[in-house]
Formats: C-alpha cells, structure tokens, sequence
C-alpha cells in the first residue's frame, strides 16, 4: 500500500513539474524570510541548560547588577597631553546624555514619567580618571590610620607638651647618673627640643595614600604618559550579547567623529575588556560559520557536477537539500527565536549531510535509465528502489541529531533539534522534488540545442559505472582477509590507546578553543595594552559576585576563604575584597579614631602653636586633623570605588569579588571548577545556602554538562541506531556485519583521537553520536544494494560505491570546511568529524564487502539476504 502510494505522488510530481517546484520555491521563500529574524547568541551561558543552577544564579545576578561588563577606550601617541585631551574630550560625550538621563529621571513623581526620559543607558557609568578619589582620600586619610597609630600619636604629643612646659623631666637628656661625689658637677648642656609634630604617622598615611592612588597625573596612563585609557562599565553582561555589541559601534562611531588625528597625528584609538575580546570571538565564529556554508557549498557543487557531468544535476540536488535547511531554521527560529554559537554551523552541515539523499536517488534513476528503461518507469522504480535505504539513511541521520535532544546541556541540544528537523525535511521532500526538478530538466533540454544538454548516463554491460568501483569490487572480493585482518589491528590500537584515554578525554585547556588570530591582532593586541595602562591599579579584580543582604558578605568572604584552604591541590584564592576593604573600619572603630584626633586637635591650642618655631608651626597647622572629619559610610565613598559594590536599586555592599592569585590561569578548566567548588554554593555558619555566579562558575557548569550529557547522547546514537539497523536487515547477521563496520569506524576515529591527543570540548563533541548516525548509513546502502541484487555483493559494490564516495564527499566538505577555521573549537570539530566520515566510508566500501564475502560462504547468510522486517523496495537493482 504505502509503495503504490509512493508510485502515485511520484507520477503527480512528474505530470505537474511545475507546480511541484513553484509551491517548493515559495516555501522557501516563506521559510527563509520567517529565518531571517534568528539571532545569533555567542553568549557561552547560552550552550548551558536553563535549569542550570549556575545559569539562573547568573541570571538573578546580571538583574541586580546590569552586567558589568568593560570597554576600555585606549589613546595612544607620543604625547600625554594629547592623549588626556581626547579622553576628557570623549568622557564628555558620553556622560552627557547619562546626565541627561539622570536629570530627567530626578525631576519625575512616577514611573511613566521616568520611562518617558528614554530606556536605560547602555553605560552604567564612565571612569577617566582618579581626580575625585585622591581628593576623597587627601580629605579623610586621618581616618584610615589605626585606632593604636593615633593612639600612639596622642601619646607622643602628650608627652612631648609635657616635657616643653616642665611638668616632667626629660631623663634622657640628663647626664648619666654616678660619678666621682667630690668633683665639681659639670652642668648639662640644655636639652634639644623634639619636633612637635606628627611625622611618623603623617609619612605613613602619606604612604598609604600614595598606595591608594596609583595614577599620580589623576589619569589611566603609563608612567611615560604614551597610553592614556578610558574605562567604560556597561549593563551588558560582556559575553557577546546584542547590547555589548551596539555599545561597542555607539563608542566606535563617537570616537570617528571626535577625530583622533585632530588630537594627535601618531594617535591610534583601540578597544579592550571583556566587551571587544568578547565581540571579537563572535565576529570569528560568525565568520567562520558563514564562510563554512560558502565554501562547502562551491565545493559540493563542484564535486557534483564533476561527477555527473552535468550542471543541471545541481537542481536536483541543491532544491530538496536548500528546502530542509530552510524548515531547519524556520523551526529554530519559532522554537528558539536564536542560536547559539553550535547551532551557527548548521547550514554548512545541513548541505553536506541533506545532499546524500538526493544524490542516491538521482544515483539510481540515472543508473536505470542507461540501462534502457523510460523515464516515468526510472523515476518511479528509483523511488522504490531507493526507498528503503533512503529511510533508513533518514532514520539514522535524524536518530543521530535526536540523540542530542534528550541532552539538558543545550549546546547540544538546540543543535540536535535543528538537525534533526532538517534532515528530516531534505528526505521527504525527495519523493515530490527530485521527480518534479527530472522532468523539468528534460523538457527544458527538449528545446535546447544538443550542446547545452545533458550527456547520457553510461553504464557497462553489467550496469556499473566508473573503474573506481569495479576496482574495488575487484580486490574485496579477491583478498578478503587481508581487509578483514585491518579490524583486529584497529582493536589492538584501541587496546593500548582508549583506556588512558577514556580516563580523561575532555579539553580543559580553554586557550585551545577561541580564536587564534584576535590573540595577535585587534582586541586580543589592545587587551595587552590595557594590561599595561592598569595592571591591576586601582582596580577590583576578580570575580563578582553577589550575597542576598550586606550582612552576609563577613560570613561569606570568610567562608570563601575557608572553603580555598581546605582545596587539596593548593589555594587559589589572594583575596576577598568588599566594601569594607574601602572604608577605613566599623562605624564605633570611626568614632574612637575621631575622638582621639579630636584630643590631639584640642591639645594643639593657639599658645602651643605660638610657641613653636615659624617652620615647626607650619608644618604641623598642615598635619592638624580637620573638624569636618566625620563617620563614613558606603554611600560615602567616591563614586570609582562605591559603584563597583553598588546594585542598580542602589545597594551598596552586598557586590563583592573573588581575587585570584596571579599565577592562576582562567584558560585551565581544572581551575574553573575548582573555583565554582569553593564560591558556588556557600554555607553560612548559620545553614543559609547562598548561591552565587560568576563567569569561572558558567564555565565550570559547561565542562560537567558535557561530562554528563556527552556518554548519554552517544549511547542513545548507538543504541537507536542498532535497533533501526537490526529492523531494516531483518537478520542478526546483517545487522550484525553493518554494525561491524560501523564500530570498526568510529573506533578508528577514536583511536586516532587518543593516539593524537585530541580532547573533546563542546563543538567537536557533537561529531562523535552524528558519525554513529551518518556514518551508519554509507555500509547500510551497500549492504541493502547486495540484498536487493540477492547477495552478490561484488555487483552490488560496482553500483552502490560511486554514488556512496560522492555522499562522503559531500559530508566530508560539509565538515571539511571548518578544519580551515580560526576559531580553534570548530577547527577540532572540522578535524573530528572528516576524521569520523573517512573512517566510516572505508569501512563500507572495504570492510564490509570483504566480510560479506566470507559470511556469504554460510548457507545462512545466503538465506537473510531475503529479510528484512521493512519495506523491500522494487525487483529492479
């Protein structure tokens, strides 16, 4: 029933050609135009599953606190003065519209007079400089010295007026006591005054302020004055998100238009900070992803042609396959509205992987008609004919996109999804498309002259095409043990490389898995420079992170810290830094440290100070503590310094960061998951759980979702896979014979990734349960070839092993095209997968009709050459 249902709307397609392709056109168009609102998100929280702990967690954060994400603005030219114009020129032009804002936004009673000001500002705030903390900290550094320094000072000017007024002597300047009793006493020499003064302390707080404020022209400069930078905090969380990429072109465009040159004519202008580096890994992936598609598409279609000898072959083949990428976006677009950064590789993927199932079928009809048979009976009979391997080629494909569905690590599963809905489209629409595109072509060629026409198809006597695949058929059936003998020898290496392997196969080195080029040139070039202008001045380093009220970050730093002595391979942690690492102690510390200035201030009356030298006098009238001195708090703090602490509903102090020591690197994955081991999940001594994010935590997420996700996926592959095969063969032996070939495959491939020191990281991952799915269906197309031809697996081979080389010609460019790419992730995905789609071919056209030809010698693999639980296609081969 469903064969003659099959037979039926192939003839419907072949009687209106026409219509067929134009309702094809226009739901391509229809798809491509709904496709084209799909955003790319780079974002690596993107590839984690939603219910991710660390994922939500990070979510709440970026609410409180807008991201926080850096652009720094760098002016470099020889001269300083030209440098500190341009930045206070360009901090100007942004601050103004934030004033504006602010201004706006103070004047309104209501929330939709507030909203009528503007949506929030991209920038959070901008920083050019240190002006207002040296003032702040030139005004209060009395406070920052301890309770026992001022104590001691107290002291010493105590004693001091004391000694000067003769209240007490000074035994020091008296002469040594003792003697001869009868000589004359000789007098002492009058005792030199001590400096009334406070110069230990003062040259200590001196110190401590000079510490504080590291930038003595008041800018972000090198000491030579050569780099002057400008620091931009933003609400973007800085992982490639839209926001960071329109703050990025809003900077850009105002610094063309302030004119650098107009400044200085050496001056270059360059972008660093988690904003640009981030934006640059971006534009590589989207590059590498559009230039993927291009380049597999130029390649597959010249391949074809070459193939076929006819360009009117591309139709054919290009229609069905540009329709299930197109379903495959349009799906992605209404389900997920974006892709991440695996899913942008999919139309390069689609394209080589969707054309197989055109190409057997045209393979097919083209072999029928060279060998004399009409065109209507050749379209339907390959239909037929190819039906079930094509199914089964679907189903495994598909299965092998579907495995990674059931994934929670959505790096993997949007990609599945997507995949799989394609692979699915570009088969069915086969049947209608590829009949109807025939048709068309031959009545257009009808009317062309002989030269513009297809040549027509050849075949040798016995129906097979090419030297190539004779050969083959020739040296399988001849010396089959001597293929057969490579099978134990790929065991034997797997053997001695897998287990070791096995043990830990995951790349946690994630220097290996961005791009190589930004490194050396645009953001990776001015990140270094920045590293100069700051390195670590004046700057809260480390990760962020938040606590649910400022009474709890004592009990969380100190947990922290506990948490990194207890880590076995060593500590990671330098510092916590909080809020009250800016201000100079507690409140009541405050109040005692101002009760005692205000006695030294008492004890310096105006006749103490008339009595002192003119020099002495002015020296300590410029150490005298101040009146104004008062209790400061958090809101108190300079706005450079408070705003790093600060939330966006305006509280301060529940912001602090984790301050890693320097010599730990954040590109070693181990580290990462040592951090979020230590500051993911504190417990106070109370029992409250408090869930903190940073971005060490998000990566250390994504390593255990692969670790989890990854066997589970590839298990399922496999699985379904097996029980596909099992139904189609309908026989233990031949399923078991394709599955052979199938595992010796990919155990080569993993092999070789062992041998080769090949780790596995979130995008080549994924080319491990697709191989088991692609990889299957090269052996089932020469395996169920042989059962239709009733076992001869030579005939079988001449006649299946052209169009099955050009199926692994097209996938192997699909993928191919990525082993040319910058970015070092999907340059191992490229090298993983061609390595996986080489292994399976050989495998089918080698392996697999030598074992045949041994396990044909069996009466009973002669006899399960006629199973075969599903459809068995025509009586032609």
């Amino acid at each position: 029933m469903l064969l003659r249902m099959i037979g039926a709307l192939v003839d419907i397609s072949g009687r209106r050609p026409w219509l067929v392709i134009a309702l094809a056109l226009l739901s391509m168009a229809g798809l491509w135009g709904y496709a084209s609102r799909l955003e790319l998100r780079t974002e690596l929280r993107e590839l984690l599953p939603r219910d991710s702990p660390a994922f939500q967690a990070y979510e709440r954060q970026a609410q409180r606190v807008d991201g926080g994400a850096q652009l720094i603005v760098i002016a470099e030219s020889p001269d300083r003065g030209a440098n500190e114009r341009f930045i206070d020129a360009l901090a100007e032009q942004l601050n103004e519209p934030l004033r504006k804002r602010a201004a706006c936004a103070a004047s309104c009673g209501d929330d939709a007079c507030r909203a009528a000001c503007g949506p929030p500002a991209l920038i959070r705030y901008v920083e050019s400089g240190t002006k207002e903390v040296r003032s702040f900290f030139d005004a209060n550094k009395w406070l920052y010295a301890s309770v026992r320094e001022l104590e001691a000072a107290d002291e010493a000017i105590e004693l001091e007026l004391a000694l000067r007024s003769g209240l007490i002597e000074d035994l020091e300047a008296s002469g040594a006591p003792g003697g001869d009793a009868g000589a004359a006493a000789t007098p002492a020499p009058a005792p030199a005054q001590k400096g009334l003064s406070l110069d230990e302390t003062w040259q200590e707080l001196q110190r401590r302020l000079k510490k504080i404020d590291e930038f003595p022209s008041g800018y972000f400069a090198t000491p030579d004055g050569r780099m002057v930078a400008l620091r931009i905090v933003s609400r973007s969380a800085g992982m490639g998100d839209r926001r960071a990429a329109e703050l990025l072109d809003q900077v850009t465009a105002l610094v063309s238009r302030l004119d650098p040159a107009a400044f200085h004519p050496a001056m270059q202008v360059g972008y660093a900070g988690d904003i640009p580096n981030a934006i640059a890994e971006q534009k590589s992936l989207v590059s590498e992803a559009v230039w993927a598609t291009v380049i597999a598409l130029v390649l597959i279609v010249g391949g074809v042609m070459i193939y076929y000898r006819s360009p009117w072959s591309l139709l054919v083949i290009l229609l069905p396959t540009a329709f299930g990428a197109s379903a495959g976006y349009a799906f992605a677009t209404l389900t997920y509205g974006y892709v991440n950064t695996v899913g942008a590789f999919l139309g390069a993927i689609i394209v080589g992987n969707g054309v197989n199932y055109p190409i057997v079928l045209l393979s097919r009809y083209r072999d029928f008609r060279a060998r004399g048979m009409p065109a209507d009976e050749a379209r339907r009979e390959a239909v037929i004919n190819a039906f079930r391997a094509e199914l089964v080629g679907a189903s495994v494909a598909a299965i092998a996109y579907g495995s990674l569905t059931i994934t929670h690590f959505r790096g993997f599963s949007q990609f599945g999804t997507i995949g799989f809905v394609g692979m699915i489209m570009v088969w069915a629409s086969i049947v209608p498309l590829v009949p109807a595109t025939l048709v068309a072509i031959e009545r257009i060629q009808a009317r062309l002259p002989p030269w513009m026409r297809d040549p027509p198809p050849r075949v040798s006597d016995e129906g097979t095409a090419g030297p190539g695949a004779r050969a083959l058929a020739r040296v399988t059936s001849r010396w089959p043990l001597a293929f057969l003998a490579v099978a134990p020898v790929i065991v034997a290496l797997a053997a001695w490389k897998l287990p070791a392997y096995i043990q830990d196969p995951w790349e946690y080195n994630f220097a290996r898995l961005g791009s190589k080029s930004s490194r050396e040139k645009g953001a990776g070039s001015w990140s270094l420079k920045a590293s100069e202008v700051f390195g670590g001045k004046m700057n809260v380093a480390g990760a962020m992170m938040l606590a649910d009220t400022p009474e709890q970050v004592p009990a969380i730093k100190a947990q922290i810290l506990a948490n990194d002595a207890k880590d076995p391979q060593g500590q990671l942690v330098a510092d916590v830094a909080t809020i009250a690492d800016a201000l100079p102690g507690t409140a009541e510390e405050q109040q005692r440290k101002i009760e005692i200035l205000e006695r030294i201030r008492d004890r310096l009356t105006p006749r103490v100070l008339k009595a002192l030298r003119p020099e002495e006098r002015e020296r300590v009238l410029s150490m005298k503590p101040p009146e104004t001195l008062r209790v400061i708090g958090p809101k108190d703090l300079p706005d450079l310094i408070r705003r790093r602490f600060e939330e966006n509903n305006g509280v301060v102090g529940t912001v602090f960061y984790v301050k890693y020591k320097n010599n730990v690197s954040f590109s070693n994955g181990r580290n990462l998951l040592r951090m979020a081991d230590t500051t993911g999940n504190v417990v106070l001594p109370d029992g409250t759980h408090v869930v903190t994010a940073s971005r060490p935590t998000v990566f250390a997420e994504m390593i255990r979702s692969m670790e989890r996700d990854g066997p589970l996926a590839t298990a399922a592959s496999f699985l379904a896979v097996t029980i596909v095969v099992v139904l189609a063969t309908g026989s233990i032996a031949g399923a078991l014979a394709v599955l052979l070939a199938l595992v010796l495959g990919v155990l080569a491939t993993a092999t070789a990734m062992a041998a080769l020191d090949v780790k596995i990281n979130f995008l080549n991952f994924i080319a491990l349960p697709i191989t088991f799915g692609i990889g299957c269906e090269y052996p089932f197309n020469v395996f169920d070839r042989a059962r239709l031809l009733g076992g001869d697996v030579a005939l079988a081979l001449k006649r299946s092993a052209g169009p099955v080389a050009l199926c692994s010609y097209t996938t192997v460019l699909g993928y191919g095209s990525l082993v040319f790419a910058d970015n070092q992730a999907l340059n191992s995905f490229g090298w993983v997968a061609v390595s996986g789609e080489v292994a399976c071919v050989a495998t089918a056209l080698l392996f697999l009709p030598a074992l045949l030809h041994v396990m044909n010698r069996s009466a009973r693999m002669r006899r399960s050459w006629k199973g075969g639980l599903l459809l068995r296609g025509s009586n032609h081969s």
